[in-house]
């Protein structure tokens, strides 16, 4: 895969060990202040100052934190992090809770295999970890599991879950049950970022990138095979101007918007320079699984 698009940093493992590189050097400049006079310039020089020292110290203690998930690619490696965890774990001077909100959520990366990445999918609950846990016993295993067999699989882990977690767990990343096991992975080899509410307080975290999107609500729909939350699957060379429409007035889609007037809609998407394509395959899975397109997809599969 060619990479066009911009990102922050390429992550390398050189040696056993993984190291980055920054992608333009203006990101990891100093820039001085002395020869300026008009505090307008000057208050923008440290600003950036401020980001680009930021910006390669979150890198740099992720790189140390989640040093597995590096090498492996693999969402099981993650360690559960939360915003505060990291800020106890690698304080720095005037970085807080809300500034590295908004700076993970706008810094991509290419990582050792070669996948495009969002340094906030690597922030992720016990919860989500779990689900990580459940959702790769799923997929290893032909046979379809009930949540007993699923208790029992990560008991052998080391991870003792009631029965209830497991479930909310499943839920929370829509990992099908035993019932619905043979529609599983129309989304295969494609990881998501995690579920968003599709709401104007939390377009900041999707990026202005191109990319695949999936629109879901809560509760499952019935389709021709199987149930599912997927509403809609879409595709754009910006998602965050894209994903925005649905909630402005000139929004057209009659199908989609029957689903976001009445429902609380959730979005999750994925970073992919060959975005038409990704979503045709998507659109094409999803119709071999579950017998029909999405319920507000009119064409595509």
């Amino acid at each position: 895969m060619i990479i066009k698009k911009k990102f922050y940093a390429k992550v390398m493992i050189k040696d056993a060990t993984s190291v980055f590189e920054i992608s333009d050097e203006r990101l990891e400049t100093v820039y001085s202040t002395e020869n300026y006079t008009e505090n307008k310039i000057i208050c923008s020089l440290k600003w950036i100052n401020s980001r680009n020292k930021f910006s390669l110290h979150v890198l740099k203690s992720l790189l140390h934190y989640q040093s597995k998930h590096w090498f492996s690619g693999k969402e099981t490696d993650l360690k559960p992090l939360t915003l505060k965890g990291f800020l106890s774990l690698y304080p720095l001077q005037h970085l807080d809770q809300s500034r590295l909100s908004r700076l993970i959520s706008n810094l991509s990366v290419i990582s050792p295999q070669n996948q495009v990445i969002n340094l906030q999918s690597l922030f992720i609950s016990k919860k989500k970890y779990h689900a990580y846990l459940i959702k790769e016993i799923v997929k290893d295993n032909e046979n379809a599991l009930k949540d007993k067999d699923i208790q029992h699989l990560l008991a052998q882990k080391g991870v003792h879950l009631y029965l209830r977690t497991i479930c909310n767990c499943r839920n929370l990343l829509n990992i099908p049950n035993y019932k619905e096991k043979a529609a599983y992975h129309y989304e295969k080899d494609i990881n998501f970022i995690d579920y968003i509410m599709l709401s104007k307080e939390y377009f900041y975290k999707i990026p202005a990138e191109a990319g695949v999107y999936e629109l879901s609500i809560l509760s499952k729909i019935d389709y021709q095979n199987h149930r599912s939350n997927v509403i809609y699957i879409g595709s754009s060379k910006n998602l965050r101007k894209r994903i925005a429409s649905y909630l402005g007035n000139n929004f057209k889609n009659s199908r989609l918007s029957k689903f976001i007037n009445n429902y609380d809609v959730f979005v999750r998407f994925y970073l992919a320079e060959n975005y038409i394509s990704v979503e045709k395959k998507l659109l094409k899975n999803f119709k071999n699984n579950y017998g029909e397109l999405p319920k507000a997809n009119s064409l595509g599969g």
